[in-house]
């Protein structure tokens, strides 16, 4: 497992020639999404931030029967300002790279047709959008109680180190007593040790 970064991958293929098509991505890259872009042997690689996570995609393009194949690979760093990324709540870089996608067609349509209306940039279709804006809402709140909940835990695990007595909160509350609270709270400590250590170390290296 890749404590660093977690890893995404998707690839579609585009009805367009290949050189248009890399200037379009790396247009849309730089221009709408504002990250540093450098070019690679097949393609290009892109550097910037996505939900206060530093981020780097690569995106790999080469001529394909059809038209032209981009195959992106986006790795998140898991340490940010939010947390430390586990896994992609509720897949929002899934759907940030779908939406990637999206505006390299975009991009590609104005580039291949001159048309110049940011309006049908699909970013902005989906900042308008209040399904779009309900989802962050939501995203925020999931990421929030996460935290909380963290919290909790951990003050409880302090609890019944010191204590004897566990409280763990969820579905079907659990309270353990004696040797085995102390047990089990120790190991919860030691794993929140384990990640703050891993988030430092991550942090340190940037």
């Amino acid at each position: 497992m890749d404590w660093k970064y977690k890893h995404f991958h998707q690839a579609r293929v585009f009805a367009a020639p290949r050189d248009p098509l890399l200037e379009a991505a790396r247009a849309f890259m730089r221009e709408s999404l504002g990250w540093r872009v450098a070019d690679t042997s097949d393609g290009f690689t892109a550097e910037g931030y996505s939900f206060s996570h530093r981020a780097i995609a690569h995106l790999h393009i080469q001529s394909a029967a059809g038209g032209t194949s981009v195959a992106l690979e986006l790795l998140v760093q898991r340490a940010g300002s939010t947390g430390f990324m586990l896994f992609d709540v509720g897949g929002y870089y899934n759907i940030q790279i779908r939406k990637w996608l999206d505006g390299i067609q975009w991009s590609i349509h104005q580039r291949l047709t001159g048309a110049h209306d940011e309006s049908l940039n699909p970013l902005v279709l989906a900042e308008n959008k209040p399904a779009a804006r309900i989802f962050n809402g939501c995203l925020v709140f999931i990421v929030v109680t996460f935290a909380l909940y963290f919290l909790v835990t951990f003050i409880s695990a302090v609890v019944g180190l010191l204590t004897g007595h566990l409280f763990l909160l969820g579905r079907g509350s659990l309270i353990v007593h004696g040797i085995w609270a102390r047990i089990v709270s120790a190991l919860i400590l030691l794993f929140g040790a384990f990640l703050a250590w891993r988030m430092w170390s991550v942090s340190s290296k940037r």
